[in-house]
């Protein structure tokens, strides 16, 4: 009968309450992450801080022939590769980082105040007009100028597309990846920059359709409340685990405790080893080890390295620390299990004699 208890509810912690706890954990972690004030304070100044690298990552991936970009995709990039200032530098020279940086990084942090209480609900209006006003910059006219000279010559029929697309008889196609002559050079120029701009709104309410408190609400602090709840889930199903095969207190909580132990110990390894390997896989990547791993892969992968280890270190650092504590919990629960073995032990040792004197 004993035999049976302990199979059966080792059956309920492998197959029940580890696996739900393993989810939970994770579960709790990403949502720490996401509602964090850090995703809208820090986290987007450190993504931006990376988009140059990406940009000169598909430059470099533009001159390999080998790549699997499609033709119109490679020219355009082959020509932006050739302009001058590269774009590392455009976005600098043009007040673009400076738009992403003070603006949307400021705008964001105000939402981020917003969900953690810190401010009332308000409206929060993105101004776009800096950044549409970057693209009739001379530097960005000159840049573009410069795209279009690098790339290959229109044929006759690539000439009417240009000019079918800039009588906006054609306004969906993608722009042919040639240049015009020199009168419809200028106005290919022009239509690029009016293209862009116009779907471009002044302003943005980040705040539309959101219905927050109009006083001050700790949103953030209310669903990390609600997803802590969940842990009385697995809680549940360990204990249930536990009851049906312990024969006794101390094996109650040692199941307990193991179980805990096995489940938060799991997270912890697999989001320790996300955290470390995707940037090192990013930065080594698989060249040497796979046939099918190309080099214009590669060179990707190079400039890609710094985005994967802040998106890995943000996202995987709240869920190694929600599986950290649980473990301790698990570690508390076996550690405690042994009390009662010595509280047993002191129950039933005989009382010593007096020594005669």
């Amino acid at each position: 009968m004993n035999q049976t208890r302990t199979i059966l509810g080792l059956l309920i912690m492998i197959f029940l309450a580890i696996p739900v706890l393993f989810g939970i954990i994770w579960a709790v972690g990403l949502t720490q992450a996401v509602v964090s004030q850090k995703t809208l304070t820090e986290f987007p100044g450190k993504i931006i801080a990376e988009v140059p690298n990406l940009l000169d990552g598909m430059l470099l991936v533009a001159q390999d022939e080998n790549s699997s970009l499609d033709y119109d995709s490679r020219t355009w990039l082959k020509a932006m590769a050739g302009a001058s200032p590269p774009p590392r530098e455009l976005l600098e020279e043009t007040g673009l980082n400076n738009w992403l940086e003070k603006e949307l990084s400021g705008s964001l942090r105000t939402l981020g105040d917003i969900l953690n209480g810190k401010t009332a609900a308000r409206d929060i209006w993105l101004d776009m007009r800096p950044l549409k006003s970057i693209f009739s910059h001379p530097i960005m006219e000159r840049w573009l100028s410069q795209v279009m000279e690098n790339l290959p010559a229109c044929s006759s029929s690539q000439a009417q597309d240009w000019e079918r697309i800039m009588l906006n008889e054609s306004p969906y196609d993608s722009l042919p990846p040639c240049r015009p002559d020199a009168a419809q050079k200028i106005a290919a120029v022009s239509f690029i920059r009016s293209h862009i701009t116009r779907e471009i709104p002044d302003q943005v309410n980040l705040m539309e359709n959101a219905h927050f408190p109009h006083n001050k609400f700790d949103v953030a602090k209310t669903v990390r409340s609600f997803t802590y709840l969940l842990f009385l889930i697995p809680a549940v199903l360990i204990a249930f685990g536990a009851l049906v095969a312990a024969r006794s207190k101390s094996h109650f909580f040692r199941w307990s405790g193991a179980a805990t132990m096995i489940g938060s110990g799991l997270v912890l390894a697999m989001s320790s080893l996300v955290k470390g390997v995707i940037p090192w896989a990013m930065r080594i990547g698989p060249v040497n080890y796979s046939s099918s791993w190309t080099h214009w892969q590669d060179i990707f992968s190079d400039h890609m390295g710094g985005l994967a280890m802040v998106i890995s270190r943000h996202f995987m650092s709240p869920v190694i620390a929600v599986g950290g504590t649980v473990c301790v919990v698990g570690l508390l629960l076996f550690a405690f299990s042994f009390t009662f073995n010595r509280e047993t032990e002191a129950k039933t040792q005989p009382p010593q004699q007096p020594q005669a004197s």
